[in-house]
């Protein structure tokens, strides 16, 4: 059960645009980058290449400080956020809940940039070869001042110390509010105790229903 969930906190930090519902170990740093590839013919929204950048650092054992960079529609959007994730309740139950706050910045070709706010939640649970997790978040923009929900169910399994995998639901309102929602199946190599290589497809269930290969590399320090 506890390499599940300590394999559980490096996945779901990872696999979504929020920290989830496991705190990062203070003085822990963890950083995360990749993109999709490969994109099949006319693949534009909600799946296009979508490179990411994302950091997260134990400040304690119960605050977790972050930034997450990332674009979006057809790469004409890009978004920065710091953020603060702190747990609720007791750090070792199965069942694990947090709270997140996030201020941010979203620029969109010669538009003025905006500022973002964001909040959000997360619940996770830990399983005897795995997890499964929630996080949900709404984003606030000062200039279109709209709000904009986004949720990302999550179910990973531990094969062994070398192989992992997730399913992932991903949904929410994009930039011209409408409503997306893909699925991303993925494996997860362990090549060094500190380095985890990720590849897996993404799958768009709206839109053009365009479809990419995705690479990930995670790293802790």
């Amino acid at each position: 059960m506890k390499a599940a969930l300590l394999t559980c906190l490096m996945l779901c930090h990872a696999t979504s645009a929020q920290a989830g519902a496991w705190a990062r170990e203070k003085g822990e740093l963890f950083i995360a980058a990749g993109g999709n590839f490969l994109l099949s013919e006319g693949a534009q929204l909600p799946v296009h290449y979508d490179p990411t950048l994302y950091a997260e650092w134990g400040m304690t054992d119960r605050i977790t400080l972050g930034i997450d960079i990332h674009t979006a529609d057809r790469g004409e959007i890009g978004t920065a956020f710091a953020f603060a994730n702190v747990p609720i309740g007791d750090l070792t139950a199965q069942n694990r809940w947090a709270i997140n706050l996030a201020y941010g910045v979203r620029a969109r070709n010669r538009e003025p940039t905006e500022t973002l706010l964001r909040g959000g939640f997360s619940w996770g649970r830990g399983l005897e070869n795995g997890w499964l997790a929630v996080d949900a978040s709404t984003t606030f923009g000062t200039i279109d001042t709209t709000w904009r929900p986004k949720m990302d169910a999550t179910w990973g399994r531990n094969w062994n110390d070398t192989w992992t995998t997730t399913f992932q639901l991903q949904t929410g309102q994009g930039w011209t509010n409408d409503f997306y929602a893909k699925v991303s199946p993925t494996v997860i190599w362990t090549w060094k105790p500190n380095m985890k290589v990720a590849l897996g497809a993404v799958q768009g269930l709206t839109g053009d229903r365009g479809a990419a290969l995705k690479l990930e590399t995670w790293l802790t320090f």
